[in-house]
């Protein structure tokens, strides 16, 4: 199965949301509350992806399979007050439900990762839910490593714990 690769542009934001959207609802349904997953709006979130887009904080990326695109990665620099210019961040990564298992996950950190060794940073790190038990162990597969930091979080009225993962991008 080829997975294609390109950059997104605000075009793509409500692309982007529906994936957003729909792999919130099925990789959360256990962690995150019902009623805050079921009111999720594409069309608030592709504002919000259209905005982050044309602002050009963050650098997006789509996967394609036979031209259906089933996920994507949002990348920039580091946002942690602990970590300095040689760190980037991934702060997304999203795959349809449908495309769980399939690499598409490790194609779009792979090549996110290629991005942002040649951008010159030597080390990328990410934050997932605790509870996240299947994004964590992908991240571990791929070569993250649990630093043992970790944060407070709210959403939909929950109290969360985000745990923070890195990796080096050389070597």
């Amino acid at each position: 199965m080829p997975i294609e690769i390109r950059e997104a542009t605000s075009e793509d934001a409500e692309l982007i949301a529906k994936i957003h959207v729909l792999s919130w609802q099925a990789a959360y349904a256990d962690i995150i509350p019902g009623p805050f997953l079921e009111n999720l709006s594409v069309a608030a979130r592709t504002q919000g992806w259209r905005k982050s887009l044309e602002a050009g904080r963050l650098r997006v990326l789509l996967a394609y399979v036979e031209q259906a695109a089933v996920g994507w990665i949002a990348f920039g620099a580091s946002r942690d007050a602990d970590k300095d210019g040689t760190w980037a961040e991934v702060e997304a990564l999203y795959i349809l439900p449908a495309a769980w298992g399939q690499g598409v996950g490790k194609c779009l950190s792979d090549a996110a990762r290629h991005i942002l060794e040649a951008a010159g940073y030597a080390n990328v790190m990410l934050w997932v839910l605790s509870e996240n038990q299947r994004a964590r162990a992908f991240y571990q597969h791929i070569g993250f490593v649990c630093d043992e930091s970790s944060k407070a979080i709210e959403i939909g009225g929950a109290p969360l714990i985000e745990t923070r993962y890195g990796c080096a991008l050389r070597g």
